[in-house]
């Protein structure tokens, strides 16, 4: 089969073609419009493209096609990340090499329907961040106003009557009506995509099942299955925790292992929600509280919270092959620290 190492771009690209003996056959630039025609005069190939901004479009592209798409990371190519001499031309070579010797990591590459629920989640996160941001933007304002900070909330519904209170000059009071506007107008952008991910999940007999984890609720859940896609393609509890990139680092060299903190690779989207949970989970749960409480006598309370976020990246990859719901054990101050404290059932309640 011919191996095609493509270098994507959205006007135009380059591609490295290796016939099956493995030496090169063709390589030149390309309207990406024109990829499609160029596939089907080939036949039968393999194609590794890089992960990237836009690559959705490829597949789209080349749907119906006589092509094998695969995708890698760019991160993961030094050969290519590395080179002092980076050109189109170089990269497209370079991926046909990974491909020929099967020298690359590859990505998974959702359908249409987890990019579909992938957008609403991340949406969500992205309007959260917004609105943090216009909260410190208010906060500000008020500082170069001069007002004094008040021992209130001020963003809590039942404290917003203090806005009407304070003393200001015209334009910075037409500056702070127009903040909260927005403020408002986002937060209302929020309860929408709350409703709809709540929504997606009543759909979903799994969420009812990562529901029953201590901490999680509807944007967690919504976010897991999103991210996780097909469990299937975790083979192990200890590869999903990698994916989150909540598992400890590690250098050996000889006699020689140090553990670092954790990797942070992966889904950035599942560890900042999995954080959060494990925040709730640890006054919910006592095993989880008493885990956390022993391992922050020897670490910080934020290495100690990303351990108990990582049992239950743990127990949500066992409930999503089991099908079962979580349960947990009642707290053993006999059990060696670090030993977990939560577990699920073996059956459904």
């Amino acid at each position: 089969m011919i191996k095609v190492g493509l270098d994507y771009h959205t006007r135009r690209s380059y591609l490295s073609i290796l016939n099956e003996g493995g030496t090169d056959a063709q390589e030149g630039s390309i309207d990406t419009a024109l990829l499609p025609g160029l596939f089907e005069d080939l036949g039968e190939a393999e194609v590794l493209f890089e992960a990237g901004y836009g690559w959705p479009r490829l597949v789209k592209l080349l749907e119906g096609s006589k092509v094998e798409l695969k995708m890698c990371h760019a991160g993961d190519n030094r050969r290519i990340a590395n080179d002092r001499r980076k050109s189109d031309r170089r990269d497209a070579a370079n991926l046909a090499v990974y491909l020929r010797t099967g020298t690359y990591k590859p990505v998974f590459m959702p359908d249409d329907g987890i990019r579909d629920e992938r957008q609403l989640v991340r949406s969500r996160a992205y309007t959260v961040r917004k609105i943090t941001r216009m909260k410190n933007q208010i906060q500000s304002l008020l500082a170069y106003a001069g007002v004094q900070k008040p021992a209130i909330n001020i963003f809590a519904a039942k404290n917003r009557y203090y806005f009407d209170t304070i003393d200001l000059r015209e334009n910075t009071r037409e500056a702070l009506n127009a903040n909260l506007e927005s403020y408002d107008f986002h937060l209302e952008i929020l309860k929408r995509l709350d409703d709809r991910i709540a929504e997606m999940n009543r759909k979903d007999p799994r969420a009812r099942l990562l529901k029953t984890i201590p901490g999680v609720g509807e944007v967690t859940a919504g976010t897991l299955l999103s991210e996780i896609g097909d469990i299937g393609r975790f083979r192990t509890a200890k590869s999903l925790a990698c994916y989150t990139g909540l598992s400890p680092g590690q250098r050996q060299s000889g006699s020689s292992t140090r553990m670092s903190g954790i990797t942070k690779e992966g889904s950035s989207h599942i560890r900042s929600v999995m954080v959060q949970a494990a925040w709730v989970a640890i006054r919910l749960d006592p095993a989880l509280r008493e885990f956390y409480e022993e391992l922050k006598q020897r670490k910080t309370a934020q290495k100690a919270i990303c351990a108990v976020a990582r049992k239950l990246v743990v127990s949500a990859w066992y409930i999503l092959k089991k099908q079962v719901p979580y349960k947990a054990r009642k707290p053993m101050l006999e059990d060696k620290p670090g030993v977990a404290r939560g577990t699920i059932s073996r059956k459904a309640d």
